[in-house]
């Protein structure tokens, strides 16, 4: 039994033994003064006496000196050598936690149950003072404690468990372990790794260290080579054709094994019914691109899924999607009574090139323009005409109001007084005269806000350079300060300025459109830049065919924005919809104007209803994160090394002989027992000392 200090220097404390030494040798006894009649008939004898101090009560003397040298010997922090932790019959208990991979590439084969009985083994193994923690992970963790011993929790635990739709991240558990491990009070800390090592699962460059003795052991449920056949991507290519829309559908196989594979059927099924199917083959780690043959699509909503036939880990061989109408923007341009033939024809081009989203246009003279001409519109441009008088007027005012969006370009035939009164308010400020900038060779224009919708797909490298393009004449048009400038000529003029207007949107350009006043319709960025005006305007969100497992989706946004019947007003008042789960889980959830996240863990559709409708209001695809798929393996040794300290990898230790003296030190906390001890002689001091006070009086 060994037995040393962690803090030897607060011996020096013992100096403090003098203190009960010198109490006891310059205590006086008190001596009582007696009464005596005069001494002035006696006579001075001379007496001379020697006495020597000693310690009288021996036994106050010890208890006080025990009492400093504890105290001191408390302060030094003792603790005491293996062999001691023996006797206190604490070597023998573990501090276990058990870490089994859940991702879908523990489908592969039998993987899974490999795993899980691993697991159970390792649980059943944990003795009655043994703390057992279970963590199921992918790339999230779900974590299982069980102190009571007996090992009941996470054995229900691991048979609950199934293979989930995430991707593998050793990052999580081992965090988790290297907290539970730090804090553990007992002696042998142990965790074990239950995975079939992928490499796709470690980055390397994670700050993760199991505390210095820990065991880290692993248990690799792999077995062979692995091969792999996957569906990893899909490209929806639309197109038109005599007004009916059609769309192929392209597939990406990837075969990540060491073999090829020749003759593998893959099939195309839309809503249910195999429609297409083709033979395909792969070469060894390779990748090939099948393209079916298009298909009229309806005027609804359908599910489509790509399927390769089955391989040892089938999760990966279908690829889903779902696909609604195309979402065409319908727009019409009004021109001035006095336009010409080709006023409008950059822009009319523009919105005729490109499908998603398709354009609708249609050109009226103003004059010509009847209210019927908005029914079904997205958006009105204004190509240099003057605001609609009348009841056209009026409609197109509760047009913009509703929330459609309305595009005014102010160039020459936009002059002071060609706008009514009760119009006005649609454009920034009142119209100027126009700016001419042919003497100095144009001017430049300057983007304001590269985060609006209209220019953030401009906002990269290298994207769109606005400043190439020359500007000779532009309406000048005063800023009252209610709309948002989005950009300026270069001297300080508005060029594009927004206006929220009711529940609709109002783009002011105060040049022209048609190669006249300036040369942006001959540049690169005018096509882009047009499209992405409409899209703005009409309010315009591209359905999303299919999401990752792990995403998020905001039921509220999503069904919002037209894929459902649900208008805003009734949004505002939570509307209570049912979410069914590709495995047919259902659940409420209450969805209004606030966010409401759905989290998106599960392979295959998920359905979104009302209670009182059988039919859904909107369906989701969801598909595996592709990176799961590649099965190539990690050297185990590569990640165990690098989480643990040197020669406690793969074999148990006993812990004694590991730790540090802090770590035996804390762990066994004598001081607390030596500071009990002294409280203790204190008051038995307190007690005797009162005694022999009132035996000497």
């Amino acid at each position: 039994m060994g037995f040393s200090l962690l803090a030897p220097l607060f011996l020096a404390g013992l100096v403090a033994l003098a203190i009960p030494v010198i109490i006891h040798l310059t205590q006086k006894t008190k001596k009582e003064a007696i009464p005596f009649p005069s001494l002035l008939f006696l006579s001075r004898v001379p007496y001379k006496t020697n006495r020597r101090q000693q310690i009288r009560h021996w036994w106050l003397f010890l208890l006080r000196s025990a009492a400093i040298v504890i105290l001191v010997v408390a302060f030094a922090r003792p603790w005491l050598e293996s062999d001691a932790i023996g006797g206190l019959g604490l070597e023998s208990a573990r501090e276990v936690v058990v870490m089994v991979d859940q991702s879908y590439s523990m489908a592969y084969g039998d993987r899974w149950e490999r795993a899980r009985v691993a697991a159970r083994g390792v649980v059943e193994g944990l003795g009655p003072e043994d703390h057992g923690t279970l963590v199921l992970f992918s790339d999230r963790t779900q974590v299982v404690q069980d102190h009571a011993g007996d090992g009941v929790a996470l054995r229900a635990a691991i048979d609950a468990a199934s293979v989930s739709a995430g991707v593998t991240r050793y990052a999580l558990p081992l965090q988790v372990a290297e907290q539970i491990l730090f804090e553990s009070q007992l002696p042998i800390r142990e965790a074990v790794l239950i995975t079939d090592f992928q490499r796709v699962g470690w980055e390397g460059e994670d700050d993760i260290q199991l505390p210095q003795g820990a065991v880290l052991r692993r248990i690799d449920v792999t077995e062979g080579e692995p091969t792999n056949v996957a569906v990893t991507d899909i490209t929806l290519d639309r197109s038109y054709r005599s007004g009916r829309e059609r769309v192929a559908v392209l597939a990406r196989v990837v075969n990540q094994g060491q073999d090829s594979v020749g003759n593998a059927q893959i099939t195309l099924s839309i809503d249910g019914e195999q429609t297409a199917s083709q033979a395909i083959s792969v070469g060894p780690n390779d990748s090939e691109v099948i393209r079916f043959p298009a298909f009229a699509m309806p005027q609804r909503e359908v599910r489509g899924s790509v399927q390769i036939a089955d391989d040892a880990l089938p999760v990966d061989n279908s690829f889903r999607f779902v696909l609604s109408p195309g979402q065409s923007i319908s727009v019409l341009v009004l021109e001035h009574a006095n336009a010409g033939r080709d006023e409008s024809l950059y822009l009319t081009r523009a919105l005729g090139i490109g499908s998603e989203p398709p354009h609708t246009v249609n050109v009226r003279r103003v004059t010509a323009f009847q209210p019927s001409d908005l029914d079904g519109r997205s958006v009105v441009i204004l190509n240099d005409a003057p605001f609609p008088r009348g009841t056209g007027g009026r409609r197109l005012r509760e047009f913009v109001n509703d929330g459609g969006g309305l595009l005014v370009v102010l160039a020459a035939r936009s002059r002071t007084g060609s706008w009514p009164e009760d119009a006005i308010d649609l454009l920034p400020g009142a119209i100027g005269v126009p700016v001419d900038r042919l003497a100095d060779r144009g001017g430049t224009l300057s983007v304001t806000d590269y985060d609006h919708p209209v220019f953030d797909v401009f906002c990269a490298p290298r994207s769109g350079d606005f400043s190439e393009a020359r500007y000779f004449r532009y309406r000048r048009v005063q800023d009252d300060g209610r709309a948002a400038v989005l950009a300026r000529f270069d001297d300080g003029n508005i060029a594009l300025a927004e206006l929220q207007v009711g529940n609709g949107k109002v783009l002011v350009w105060t040049s022209d459109l048609s190669n006249s006043w300036n040369d942006l319709p001959v540049q690169p960025v005018f096509l882009p830049t047009i499209h992405q005006v409409m899209r703005h305007l009409a309010r315009y969100a591209p359905q999303q065919p299919w999401f990752t497992a792990g995403q998020v989706l905001d039921l509220s946004q999503y069904l919002a924005t037209g894929v459902s019947d649900i208008d805003v007003a009734e949004l505002a008042a939570q509307v209570e919809l049912i979410v069914e789960s590709p495995k047919g889980d259902r659940e409420i959830r209450q969805v209004g104007n606030a966010p409401e996240y759905l989290p998106l863990d599960q392979q295959g559709f998920y359905k979104v209803r009302r209670p009182e409708d059988a039919d859904p209001l909107g369906t989701i695809a969801v598909n595996l994160d592709i990176t799961e798929s590649d099965l190539t393996r990690l050297d185990p040794e590569q990640l165990v090394s690098a989480v643990t300290y040197q020669g406690t990898a793969s074999s148990t230790v006993n812990l004694a002989a590991t730790l540090t003296p802090s770590d035996k030190e804390r762990r066994q906390g004598l001081w607390w027992y030596l500071l009990v001890a002294v409280l203790l002689i204190m008051v038995a001091e307190s007690v005797i000392s009162n005694r022999v006070s009132s035996k000497g009086s």
